[in-house]
């Protein structure tokens, strides 16, 4: 970050089925204030939909601030951003897409066939499902085997994710369509996909943004930012807020 540069307070949210500390790297060191957030039982609360939490979380973090979100988290600051620019300085979302599930006019996402199995998988037993969605984010991976060892701890956390949580959150994946809200959204905004993501497609990096974004692709990143590709991650962020400052 400049010198020169007063940076702005951060709010992180994770995305489905994960702790925010998996990511809490992307602001290591960061000169203010970081405000996580975890898409768990407290976290989503009794929030009903994406657009929902957003609201709940400018109310509960008022101070403008750069909103960051990973994955799902990526869709809440964008909702977040529609409903509250005053309070979204700018927007980061890391390895999110507008819209999750695969339609023909919308290739770019999952295969519909391929979530509905996962869904099926995570009625049958919910904290096993997410636990092969944890590894499935380490495939890809330049170095899976340090990569599966980096995960073992956080496959051990299932107190914070209650089955009812992870099947309403799988829910909003399902349902949410932001298309329009990415086309349109007037903040400053930076998109960052990966070329090694298995469960997002990068190639969402060549869909239309709004004037005031822009897209990168990582080399080397999978779904969960680590190493190298999170160090490369962490200086498009400090950049793009240095570009920003006195613009938003």
């Amino acid at each position: 970050m400049s010198p020169k540069t007063q940076s702005p307070p951060v709010v992180l949210i994770g995305g489905w089925g994960v702790s925010v500390d998996m990511v809490m790297p992307l602001v290591e060191d960061w000169p203010a204030p970081v405000f996580p957030v975890s898409l768990d039982d407290e976290g989503v609360g009794t929030c009903p939909d994406v657009s929902a939490l957003a609201e709940q979380l400018t109310k509960r973090f008022p101070r403008p601030a750069l909103w960051i979100g990973w994955s799902l988290g990526g869709q809440v600051a964008m909702a977040a951003a529609e409903a509250a620019p005053a309070q979204v300085r700018s927007v980061v979302t890391l390895c999110s897409f507008p819209k999750f599930v695969a339609t023909q006019q919308w290739p770019q996402g999952m295969a519909a066939a391929q979530f509905h199995q996962f869904a099926e998988g995570l009625q049958r037993d919910a904290q096993r499902c997410r636990q092969r969605f944890l590894m499935l984010q380490t495939l890809g991976d330049p170095d899976e085997a340090e990569a599966r060892r980096a995960l073992k701890p956080w496959l051990a956390r299932t107190e914070q994710f209650s089955p009812q949580m992870l099947a309403k959150t799988l829910d909003w994946l399902a349902l949410t369509d932001q298309r329009s809200l990415w086309q349109r959204l007037d903040r400053p905004a930076l998109h960052v996909w990966g070329d090694r993501d298995q469960v997002v497609n990068a190639a969402m990096a060549d869909a239309t943004l709004s004037k005031r974004a822009r897209g990168e692709r990582v080399a080397d990143l999978n779904h969960w930012p680590r190493g190298d590709a999170m160090a490369r991650c962490r200086q498009l962020v400090r950049g793009f807020v240095n570009a920003c400052e006195g613009v938003a």
